[in-house]
């Protein structure tokens, strides 16, 4: 059922709104004829200013001139901003949040009647917050033992075999290096206690990740189990061409043939829509979590995100800003930010234990 507004929306004389579906609404507006006749006139105006019409200089020539020489072009004009002005009326009247454009169906005017519009538009889920102080959380060890230290260098060891000759005329056998000082040294190192060092610091920082992505997994699943909502169809589709659009170029850089790489796109296209729903759930509940809690991004943050993003890009940052601002990318970078720093204060107020230590591969 479509629902009146309380009170019209500037310049509507009607605006309806219904359900269209998960977060998706109905409008139905009209814009009266004495609300379209200004935005007329001004684009008219607009119009008288810069025409150059034979007999006339450049911004002379008569309005009723003007209009008729550029009939069509006033109309699409004067329709497309009224248009724009009713959507923004409507959606501040209702207290729309729309995450994508309006899709409209019917855009009908006439000189007596006014313009009569029909769109629908995705808009943000409405949920109420869940408890997300205090999550239980099971941290696993980063201790490195001595086994998995040994594991890591007989794999150097491995990597650093050569096929040698025995004995003229008989087959090349392969060869390990004994694990010394002269291995260590071909390898960059003053002697073997100091590769053997760098191994043990090398295991313990992929621990450490392993450990703070493992932490942030389980938060993210445990927020996701207390927020039981739908998300935007639009949002999540285009976040699955996100993820597929990567997911090929991985499989393409390591070196998999075009075609296979894009059966095997099509092998995981519900796994990679599973992770866009949750990709759309998680960064809903994080807004919403960040704006209860007031967190925001410092300047500084926003300058050092900047200036990783130049290093990785090798572009000057005054040059990545400049890109992400035509490309509409930079509240994008805010955003991630933001959600980091509620990631981050999550972790800080929840109840993390330390448990077992993690079985992680040596690398």
């Amino acid at each position: 059922m479509f629902k009146k507004a309380a009170r019209p929306s500037p310049g509507t004389g009607h605006a309806s709104i219904a359900d269209a579906g998960p977060c998706r609404k109905s409008l139905r507006l009209h814009v009266a004829p004495e609300a379209v006749a200004p935005v007329r006139a001004a684009v008219l105006g607009e119009f008288q200013k810069e025409a150059t019409l034979p007999g006339f200089r450049k911004g002379k020539a008569p309005a009723e001139l003007v209009a008729k020489h550029f009939a069509k072009t006033v109309q699409d004009e004067t329709l497309h901003r009224v248009t724009k002005q009713a959507f923004e009326g409507a959606v501040k009247a209702h207290g729309l949040k729309p995450v994508g454009p309006f899709e409209v169906s019917r855009a009908d005017y006439g000189e007596g009647e006014g313009l009569a519009l029909e769109a629908v538009v995705e808009v943000e889920p409405e949920f109420a917050l869940g408890n997300y102080r205090g999550i239980p959380l099971t941290r696993t060890s980063a201790e490195v033992t001595s086994d998995e230290v040994a594991q890591a260098l007989a794999k150097l060891q491995d990597s650093m075999a050569q096929m040698v000759p025995v004995q003229e005329g008989a087959p090349k056998e392969r060869q390990v290096p004994n694990l010394d000082d002269e291995f260590a040294k071909d390898l960059g190192f003053e002697n073997l206690e100091k590769l053997r060092v760098h191994v043990e610091a090398k295991l313990r920082e992929q621990k450490r990740t392993a450990q703070q992505q493992a932490l942030e997994s389980a938060l993210d699943d445990e927020l996701l189990k207390r927020h039981r909502f739908e998300v935007p169809p639009r949002l999540v589709s285009h976040q699955t061409e996100r993820l597929t659009r990567d997911f090929k170029v991985r499989l393409l850089l390591s070196g998999t043939p075009e075609a296979q790489a894009n059966e095997e796109a099509v092998k995981f296209t519900e796994q990679l829509r599973t992770n866009a729903e949750r990709y759309v759930k998680l960064t809903f509940i994080l807004d919403r979590i960040a704006e209860k809690e007031s967190v925001t991004v410092t300047q500084d943050a926003l300058v050092e995100r900047l200036w990783e993003l130049a290093r990785r890009w090798q572009k000057d940052p005054a040059e990545v800003r400049k890109l992400l601002d035509t490309q509409g990318l930079w509240p994008s970078v805010v955003s991630t930010l933001r959600q980091e720093n509620t990631m981050t204060w999550l972790l800080a107020a929840a109840k993390i234990e330390n448990g077992v230590a993690a079985k992680t591969q040596p690398h």
